[in-house]
């Protein structure tokens, strides 16, 4: 994965791969219009397959990479309210974390609006 990407993270954590990446693509074609610029990134072959593994493979983590924006965080919202056994990890460029559920997006409908917008002075959600 590029470490000097200057945008936003957003990766999709699940424990069967094919349904990560699945949603993944899912989530792009729903951004796509909003945001040209976010694409697809998997994890290499033979490589770490999750963020959040403890001793061993247990989850596949597929990441898209994208610019953000208020649309996109809403975008993002609304897809992850549709699903609430999903889990979604959103990275910002100055390193804060925000894990958040579909159930989680279910209850709060700004949550990952208000973590992006964030500008990282000191400030951190998650």
């Amino acid at each position: 994965m590029p470490e000097n990407h200057t945008g936003y993270r957003i990766s999709v954590v699940d424990e069967d791969p094919l349904r990560a990446r699945k949603d993944t693509r899912e989530l792009l074609a729903t951004l796509a219009e909003a945001d040209p610029a976010a694409r697809l990134d998997l994890p290499a072959p033979g490589g770490p397959s999750g963020a959040f593994d403890k001793g061993g493979p247990s989850a596949e983590t597929v990441e898209l990479l994208l610019s953000a924006g208020a649309f996109v965080a809403a975008l993002v919202q609304v897809w992850l309210a549709r699903i609430p056994q999903r889990t979604i990890v959103v990275k910002r460029p100055d390193g804060a974390v925000l894990r958040v559920t579909g159930k989680e997006a279910r209850e709060d409908d700004t949550l990952i609006e208000r973590f992006l917008a964030d500008d990282g002075d000191g400030t951190t959600a998650g």
